[in-house]
């Protein structure tokens, strides 16, 4: 029998908002029970290509008839499914799926390591190996000897306290390789050449020492890794390497090395399982990152026309933020947050994390002097806090709270939002929820007469123009609350999507505020946002139907 299946594992709590039902359903191998509970145990070496996105085997166990007799023999009971590289992160070994979904995991063991590239790490796999750095025979059933004997993935093995830590390949790339899952996807998928255009490696940005770009479908947490890879030469030959082999592993069904892209200690901390004298890591939960000095991060090029320039001049212009990298551990939420995980880990430290921190900046005053062609250079501050009432504090730098002013102005996507507000309102009767919109001027109303929040300003400072404003509405049902971000539509039926949210105890004016601005800065409502949030948050889609209630199935995600 497999491990999951004798150890009578404790099991805790935890939300996976994404659905992997339609990829249970065709199952490249294996039976699929909708009534069984299934475990993660491993990934496949094997890699493939899928609609341009490197997608890679997931093997699942049966923990509800974990066994099978065929000819007399016994058998375990498995399905092999095959996703995404780039979520891989949100299926750690342990986690435990039901229809399609995971809000369970088995409870394992904390372990932390330290080492480096020169320094108790070694790569082994146990294909042809005679004696296995991995007892396997202690983590899976009898009948998946052969395979396991067989698999050709390039273990990390690490070197402590006289025991060996297995890490594998693919959840070291995951929590090693950057922090958002599209930087994986791009590392994963494309050849160097795109991927040097695509994060902007050679770009050159006048006036600003050692600058790194960030690409805009990426997150601020990616920028030490982007800025290693531009000015490290030893980064950019070990991350060519493994790009370049994912490349191959596609092509010519070969394995594939992950390296340490930095030469620094890396200390890891993870869920895992004793099997005798190793320990086979099951989730990272926590990833350090290298000391370096200060990192000028750069935003890609906003076009603006200025109606009072007509010079012609093609300099490119860019808005500047300056990072600070912290020696400290990267709290990933890799198990139940990361394209959409949650259970908080516990990690030692961690750096900054998006959700927490995020950066609102506004322009400077001057103007004039940052007109040059048909753009202009945005400079921007941090600010110091998102407190509602003043616009500027202490030394000018408050967020720009007070800018949400109530507007009741027609927009061309109105009818949208008239849309949600009936789909929420209807679950008074449904569910008994009690039903209000929201303003930070008018608090909270249950009229059917409902007022939005202008973003207007928040765009203007941030230098955006969508979207222009919000409909926010809270939804209580017995002891549970939501809260529904709805955005008017573009034209031809674009935008955002709605967003759904079960707040903390503690979730306020400010945090809600901090929110929207978040969104507007960002762009879009992306997995990697959504993740920050430990399931706390999903997204809905306007797509019409009789009896399709957009508010209902937002919320059901999340219950």
């Amino acid at each position: 029998m497999s491990y999951f299946t004798t150890q009578n594992l404790n099991r805790i709590s935890w939300r996976c908002p994404i659905d992997l039902e339609s990829f249970f359903k065709k199952a490249v191998r294996g039976f699929y029970n909708e009534n069984d509970e299934y475990v993660v145990n491993w990934y496949d070496w094997k890699l493939s290509l899928e609609k341009s996105i490197t997608s890679v085997d997931v093997n699942f166990i049966n923990i509800t008839q974990p066994t099978y007799i065929r000819n007399d023999n016994e058998y375990q009971s498995f399905l092999v499914i095959r996703v995404p590289l780039n979520i891989l992160h949100k299926l750690p070994f342990g986690s435990v799926w039901y229809k399609g979904k995971s809000k369970e995991k088995f409870e394992l063991e904390r372990f932390t390591v330290t080492f480096n590239k020169a320094s108790k790490l070694s790569y082994e796999h146990l294909n042809g190996t005679q004696n296995p750095i991995f007892n396997y025979k202690e983590y899976i059933h009898a009948s998946d000897y052969e395979r396991f004997a067989k698999d050709a993935n390039n273990l990390l093995v690490i070197k402590q306290d006289n025991l060996n830590y297995i890490v594998h390949p693919l959840s070291f790339f995951m929590a090693h390789y950057g922090y958002s899952s599209e930087l994986k996807r791009l590392l994963s998928t494309y050849n160097w050449k795109k991927i040097e255009e695509k994060l902007h490696l050679n770009a050159i940005v006048p006036n600003i020492d050692k600058p790194v770009i960030l690409p805009r479908s990426l997150l601020q947490n990616d920028a030490v890794f982007l800025y290693h890879l531009r000015y490290d030469p030893t980064t950019k030959h070990l991350v060519k390497s493994v790009s370049t082999n994912f490349v191959l592993a596609k092509e010519e069904k070969r394995y594939y090395t992950i390296y340490c892209w930095h030469e620094q200690d890396i200390t890891l901390s993870f869920n895992g399982i004793r099997l005798g004298d190793t320990v086979l890591c099951c989730q990272i939960a926590g990833i350090s990152q290298p000391q370096g000095e200060p990192i000028n991060l750069v935003l890609p090029l906003i076009k603006r026309h200025s109606e009072t320039s007509k010079s012609n001049s093609d300099e490119t212009q860019y808005k500047t933020i300056v990072h600070q990298p912290e020696h400290q551990l990267e709290h990933l939420d890799i198990a139940h947050n990361p394209v959409n995980n949650l259970v908080t880990q516990d990690v030692i430290e961690y750096l900054e994390t998006i959700g927490n921190t995020r950066q609102i900046n506004r322009i400077t005053t001057e103007p004039n002097k940052d007109v040059q062609g048909d753009y202009r250079t945005l400079h921007y501050d941090s600010p110091t806090d998102f407190g509602i009432g003043e616009k500027q504090g202490e030394a000018g730098l408050t967020g720009i709270a007070n800018c949400f002013y109530d507007t009741s102005k027609t927009t061309l996507g109105r009818s949208r939002l008239e849309t949600v507000w009936q789909h929420a309102t209807a679950l008074r009767s449904e569910m008994g929820a009690i039903v209000q919109w929201y303003t930070p001027k008018q608090g909270f109303n249950e009229t059917d007469d409902f007022v939005l929040i202008s973003l207007e300003e928040v765009n203007k400072a941030l230098d955006k123009v969508y979207p222009p404003s919000v409909l926010v509405i809270k939804l209580k049902m017995n002891t549970q609350v939501f809260f529904v971000l709805s955005f008017p539509e573009k034209e031809k039926r674009t935008g955002f999507s709605s967003v759904v949210y079960e707040p903390p105890a503690d979730f306020n004016d400010d945090k809600l505020i901090k929110i929207l601005i978040e969104l507007v800065q960002l762009g879009s409502i992306d997995s990697d946002y959504i993740d920050l949030f430990n399931g706390r948050m999903v997204t809905f889609i306007h797509r019409a139907g009789k009896g399709n209630n957009w508010v209902r199935n937002g919320i059901r995600k999340l219950m």
